[in-house]
């Protein structure tokens, strides 16, 4: 009797650990099952997910691809980051004929949107695996919007606990990351997650809050409007100088 009762309790144990384990892997369904269907029988998902790419170390973490451009430019301020992957054209010498020259490959890329410190608007694409910079583009002047859009990243939380609270906001149940977005817009951290189920056809974007994790719609990125009555001199304009409303800024995603 004894035997058989330490029995059910190391299989009970077992079962536990399987559990927390696809908790702990919340955000990729391989070894989990689809959270569509029980069915074992389903396909696992064979698209990439990003979370996982970074948490094996095959890809370089956020601040690591932000540190390739403060380093160049000695200073400046990041607007966002995205993360994807991406088609370039692959490095070949003289010698190769004008096909192998034309051929590309895909790589995780991440993408800066970036003021450096003479306030000049650049983009700056860096090889996720290496940490190479690939390329930079300047932009002219950073405009007056750009500048008031600059990421702060002391609350800004993990980017697995965020993808997470992404995965449990989606409309979809979608759970694996295809790409994502860490952006400002008007004083709040955004993630903003394009989500996919294995199918990359079939795909949600997901915003949340880059502090608590909170699901943001559009509407909570816009500008808090101010109350009429505090509007100083409002009230005092002249009949043939209407007050002009400030139009609303939309979301770039």
């Amino acid at each position: 009797m004894k035997t058989s009762k330490n029995n059910i309790r190391k299989k009970i144990g077992k079962n536990l650990l399987a559990l927390s384990m696809c908790s702990i892997l919340a955000v990729s369904l391989v070894g989990c099952g689809n959270n569509k269907s029980g069915s074992s029988n389903e396909q696992e998902p064979t698209g990439p997910s990003l979370v996982n790419e970074l948490k094996s170390e095959k890809l370089i973490g956020l601040q690591a691809a932000m540190l390739k451009f403060t380093t160049v430019e000695k200073a400046g301020s990041v607007a966002s980051v995205s993360l994807g992957e991406k088609e370039i054209p692959v490095k070949s010498d003289d010698s190769k004929d004008d096909k192998q020259k034309d051929q590309t490959e895909k790589k995780y890329i991440y993408t800066l949107d970036v003021i450096s410190k003479k306030g000049i608007s650049q983009v700056l694409t860096i090889d996720a695996q290496t940490g190479d910079i690939l390329g930079k583009t300047e932009n002219g002047p950073a405009s007056a919007e750009a500048k008031a859009n600059l990421l702060d990243f002391v609350p800004v939380m993990d980017v697995d606990k965020a993808a997470s609270a992404a995965a449990k906001a989606s409309s979809k149940k979608y759970s694996q990351v295809l790409s994502y977005r860490l952006f400002a817009k008007n004083g709040k951290n955004v993630f903003s997650f394009k989500l996919y189920d294995g199918d990359v056809k079939n795909t949600e974007t997901v915003m949340v809050d880059a502090n608590s994790g909170k699901k943001l719609t559009k509407a909570d990125l816009e500008p808090i409007k101010t109350n009429s009555k505090d509007k100083v001199g409002e009230n005092n304009l002249p009949s043939s100088e209407p007050a002009t409303s400030t139009p609303t800024q939309e979301v770039q995603e």
